[in-house]
């Protein structure tokens, strides 16, 4: 497995990288900056020098030649400076130990020259009486030189420093990162079921963002086991009855003197089956929707086939309770799961049908208004307080009284799956005040949650 980058070393490299390409920059910038300085300065020196040596001069055309013999040095740096002086008939009159007999340059002003194997900057100009040329020279590789030096002492110093700033550097980016350490300290001690916030004072700015999403994680969890405890409570609970109630129909059917008591115990077996099978299917149903995943398989879908689907799938066991069921309205498109708005639709019918009375109707309408769609169901029950109308949203929640059996989940997940879809669930009254009305309101262009 591939170790992780350390975030010291790569703040380290950064920093150290970013401080050595400024500071190579900021040198080849000076460098080249002092060199045109330099160059000016020097050329300057030359001419002052060859108006110096002007000053001095008298040279006559008919004079006599002046001695060729070297003129005396003047200057530890002669021998990098180098003069010649010429009459107007081109004649060489003097030059210095270290200057060639030829000319260094042809032409007036400032110009480069070879002489041998010197490489010469030369500055040429004549007295005011034109009675002679004067040629100052500098070999190149004496400024060379300077330049050198002065590259060498732009760079040494940057290389010098460069390990004496990487310590310091690690010194202050280790005090720098230790609220990580410290984090990663705090998280490490922490038992399995502690769920308890990080603590946040002290925390750096930086560092803040990812504590507020693990202290986010951490309570998110924490409602996440709270909910897995009573729901498993609760279905431990709800699933314990029904079985009592199949075992001792089957002691009673294996006791049992006679036929028709033995088949009426054995009817009540099969009943507390059926009675069980829809309470694990709601328990499933409800399970899988706590994950959350309602995006999954999510297009769009119109309502009312939804609807007209599920009022056929319902319409037995309507007709067996002497239920009407009636469906009004038109096409209500949704973006959605269309499985899980099917359990949704079926849920609210099972329940209007389960708590309404014999010949009474239950409607199922859909339609669009404004900026989304809605679908309703309405019975003519005895319907629900408005003191009991949350509650019944609530998991295993049963209003005393009604007289139905049932698991108590069925508004709960018709609930969760109205969240997943983003759909506002509300409850009231029916008709002309009477019965039970559950209605969703779906609002357009909003996608399920992820």
């Amino acid at each position: 497995m591939k170790r992780p980058a350390s975030l010291r070393l790569r703040l380290l490299l950064a920093t150290l990288a970013v401080t050595l390409v400024s500071w190579t920059v900021v040198a080849v910038t000076g460098y080249f900056d002092t060199k045109q300085e330099l160059d000016a300065l020097l050329d300057a020196h030359l001419a002052q020098s060859a108006s110096l040596l002007m000053a001095q001069l008298e040279v006559e055309d008919d004079g006599d030649e002046i001695e060729l013999e070297h003129a005396p040095p003047a200057h530890r740096y002669e021998r990098h400076l180098v003069y010649q002086v010429w009459d107007r008939n081109g004649r060489l009159r003097l030059r210095s130990a270290a200057a060639p007999s030829l000319r260094l340059a042809a032409q007036q002003g400032f110009s480069e020259a070879v002489a041998g194997t010197e490489h010469y900057r030369v500055y040429t100009a004549w007295n005011a009486e034109r009675t002679a040329l004067v040629q100052v020279g500098e070999r190149m590789n004496s400024r060379w030189l300077v330049r050198d030096e002065i590259l060498e002492h732009l760079l040494i110093p940057l290389l010098s420093a460069l390990p004496v700033l990487a310590a310091f550097l690690m010194i202050a980016i280790h005090r720098a990162l230790k609220p990580l350490s410290a984090l990663a300290a705090a998280v490490s001690r922490r038992q399995p079921d502690s769920l308890e916030p990080l603590p946040v004072a002290g925390t750096p700015r930086e560092v803040l963002p990812l504590v507020d999403q693990l202290n986010g994680l951490f309570r998110r969890m924490h409602l996440s086991l709270d909910n897995e405890r009573r729901f498993t409570a609760d279905a431990s609970h709800e699933l314990r009855t029904p079985i009592a109630g199949i075992r001792a129909q089957a002691q009673v059917a294996l006791g049992a003197a006679d036929s028709g008591e033995r088949q009426a115990a054995l009817d009540r077996v099969v009943a507390g089956c059926d009675r069980i099978t829809h309470l694990i299917g709601q328990l499933l149903t409800l399970a899988r929707l706590e994950t959350g995943k309602a995006a999954e398989s999510s297009r769009n879908c119109d309502l009312a086939e939804l609807a007209r689907e599920v009022l056929a799938e319902t319409a037995a066991h309507a007709h067996r309770k002497r239920i009407d069921l009636q469906y009004e309205g038109g096409p209500a498109c949704v973006s959605g799961n269309p499985e899980l708005l099917g359990v949704l639709l079926r849920n609210l019918i099972d329940n209007a049908i389960r708590y309404s009375p014999p010949h009474t109707a239950v409607t199922l309408t859909t339609g669009t208004a404004g900026d989304g769609s809605w679908l309703e169901v309405a019975d003519q029950g005895p319907g629900v307080p408005p003191s009991q109308r949350q509650r019944v949203l609530d998991r295993f929640y049963r209003m005393v009284g009604s007289g139905e059996s049932g698991s108590g989940l069925g508004l709960s997940i018709v609930n969760r799956i109205a969240e997943l879809h983003r759909a506002n669930l509300e409850l009231g009254e029916g008709a002309e005040g009477q019965g039970f009305r559950v209605r969703l309101r779906f609002t357009a262009g909003q996608s399920p949650e992820p």
